[in-house]
């Protein structure tokens, strides 16, 4: 139920009404404080507990279901793709290969199209330069890379660069919202 701006929301404690609060709800793409210090803490650890949402909240200063309100928010405004474990590829046996290709304009979007179909696909990009789509592929073994790599180049003629690591230096990103945490 929304009253311009406000958003009237339960808090539900085991199928019971504990309370109701509201939420002022920034509009239109806005993001107030309170999401930033809330995306700060969920880039951090999302916490292992029985009730993650109420424990984030305690942090912050509100209840579980505000947090959990907040997140489905910004998520639907698409500032949350996925909340989710990071898993470490290597660790689990999982080989893992950057690729370029040099995609004729006519093409490009065929060929990502085709590329993303696999879902071992992580990362898919359109740059600027003569190899103009980037992307990695993640599976099992480097022959189901191959495989793969070779599917697309018959199909599309097209010679798919191959990248493989050599040393890792940095594989975390975090974004800085507001203040430090």
């Amino acid at each position: 139920m929304y009253f311009s701006g406000l958003k009237l929301c339960y808090d539900q404690v085991n199928d019971g009404v504990k309370g109701i609060f509201v939420v002022n709800e920034p509009s239109g793409n806005e993001m107030d404080d309170m999401d930033r210090k809330l995306l700060d803490l969920l880039q951090e650890e999302f916490p292992l507990a029985e009730m993650p949402f109420l424990e984030i909240g305690e942090k912050m200063g509100m209840t579980g279901n505000e947090v959990k309100a907040r997140i489905e928010r910004l998520k639907a405004k698409g500032y949350i793709r996925r909340i989710g474990p990071v898993l470490d590829a290597k660790k689990l046996g999982y080989r893992s290969l950057l690729c370029a290709a040099a995609v004729r304009p006519d093409i490009i979007e065929e060929f990502a199209y085709a590329v993303n179909a696999e879902p071992s696909v992580t990362h898919n990009y359109e740059r600027d330069g003569a190899l103009n789509l980037w992307f990695t592929v993640t599976m099992k073994t480097e022959n189901d890379i191959d495989k793969f790599l070779k599917g697309i180049e018959d199909k599309f003629s097209i010679t798919i660069h191959r990248f493989p690591e050599k040393r890792t230096f940095k594989i975390r990103t975090r974004f800085i919202m507001g203040e430090t945490v």
